[in-house]
């Protein structure tokens, strides 16, 4: 940045020596010409160094401005990551219970199979019973039946047993 002023002087100082030296006219007329250009060379080349300056120090105050920000986003980035490391951990250890509970469901499903089983095979035992219910109450049916036909011929065998008692009994008239 201080080059500019310094390459200014020369060039000024260049400028003015044939004028110290004595030159004509026409040469003092051109030296002026050229001093003259040089001073708005140099104005233009300060004018544009301000301008620098300016675009420097503004430049500046953004990349402030933009390391705040970056600051301000590696802090909002270390809390994102913390809360996706928390998001993780909780996302895998409800994969461990999902998988816990997939194990139970299945035990659960062969307890339910199991117990299916164990019912169609009572429901089998049942008919039987019940089956062999109506069996029994058709036996004792037929068993009563054949009471009654016992008590039956009981009485008549009782009933011949005296009446052949009676006759064996009966005293026996000589014949004539």
């Amino acid at each position: 940045m201080t080059r500019l002023p310094r390459d200014g002087f020369v060039a000024l100082v260049l400028c003015c020596l044939p004028v110290l030296a004595g030159c004509h006219e026409a040469e003092r007329q051109k030296a002026l010409a050229d001093l003259q250009t040089t001073e708005t060379a140099l104005a233009q080349a300060n004018q544009d160094l301000a301008t620098t300056r300016t675009t420097l120090e503004t430049t500046r105050e953004e990349r402030d401005s933009l390391q705040k920000e970056v600051q301000g986003l590696k802090i909002q980035n270390s809390t994102q990551q913390k809360r996706l490391d928390e998001r993780a951990a909780e996302m895998e250890a409800s994969g461990l219970q999902t998988e816990q509970l997939k194990k139970q469901v299945a035990e659960l499903t062969t307890q339910v199979q199991t117990l299916e089983a164990q019912n169609n095979q009572f429901k089998k035992q049942l008919a039987a019973a019940s089956d062999a219910a109506k069996e029994n109450e058709s036996l004792k049916t037929k068993m009563a039946a054949l009471q009654k036909e016992l008590d039956q011929r009981t009485a008549e065998i009782a009933e011949l047993q005296k009446k052949l008692d009676a006759a064996l009994k009966a005293p026996a008239k000589p014949a004539p």
